[in-house]
């Protein structure tokens, strides 16, 4: 089988150096590209897909992945077809604003300061965790503070106000969505709206919190390492194909 190519888009510190646990159990003939978000300028949802569109391989095909914040990136992307695209892996994410109980307008107080607290959030909900997910927590603390926490909220801001379920309808290529059965920042009902719109969204479940790719990534390795080589295999995604994953996803 010819190399797959994994394009990696990261969650909201956007650096792309926490996807290092997953890569680790990336075997040979899969190439990972990461691609990182300014640290130092606040970028809007247009403007970071404008960023990704210029490193994305022109010459090889290739599958995206779209961690929480960056969700919405890949399929917008998605949305702009490009030619060697081939799948969409979209992990703990969303397509409108993910949060049920907490209205849209709420992003006009999301401002810096507030999230130089951050860190100290992630060393307190991590207090009681085992020493490996603590060690994990330091180096996503030590990343974070390399970020401007002005852009970390206008980030915020753009997770309440994006909206892609029209992209999601122009495109016609297979989706994996992973889910983590005990995550309680992006729930279950995100999986449901896009579900809704693309019934054919394969649903694998992995046993953790957020931060899947972290906290079990060889698990989450073999999911969608599954999925790029049952496509790449099937050469296309024609309705026997939807079919026969889709039943398996139930």
């Amino acid at each position: 089988m010819k190399e797959i190519v994994l394009v990696l888009l990261p969650g909201l510190d956007g650096t792309g150096e926490l996807f290092g646990p997953l890569i680790n159990y990336i075997p040979e003939g899969i190439k990972p590209i990461v691609i990182s978000y300014p640290r130092d300028r606040q970028c809007s949802y247009i403007e970071l897909k404008e960023i990704i569109m210029e490193e994305l391989p022109m010459e090889t095909d290739f599958f995206l992945l779209g961690e929480s914040f960056s969700g919405p990136l890949a399929i917008m992307i998605a949305g702009q077809r490009p030619e060697r695209l081939r799948g969409l892996i979209l992990c703990a994410t969303f397509i409108i604003n993910p949060f049920r109980f907490i209205p849209s307008w709420i992003h006009i107080i999301s401002v810096g300061p507030i999230y130089r607290l951050w860190p100290l959030l992630i060393r307190m909900r991590t207090i009681h965790e085992t020493d490996q997910i603590k060690e994990l927590a330091n180096i996503a603390i030590g990343l974070i503070k390399t970020v401007n926490p002005d852009v970390i909220a206008g980030r915020i801001k753009s997770i309440f106000q994006v909206d892609v379920e029209k992209e999601l309808l122009s495109f016609d290529l297979p989706i994996l969505y992973i889910v983590g059965d005990e995550d309680r920042l992006i729930r279950r009902h995100n999986f449901e709206k896009i579900k809704k719109i693309r019934p054919d969204v394969l649903l694998r479940v992995i046993k953790t919190q957020h931060c899947i790719l972290q906290r079990e990534p060889l698990d989450a390795a073999n999911v969608l390492i599954e999925f790029m080589e049952t496509v790449v295999k099937m050469g296309q995604w024609d309705p026997y194909v939807r079919r026969r994953l889709f039943s398996e996803s139930q």
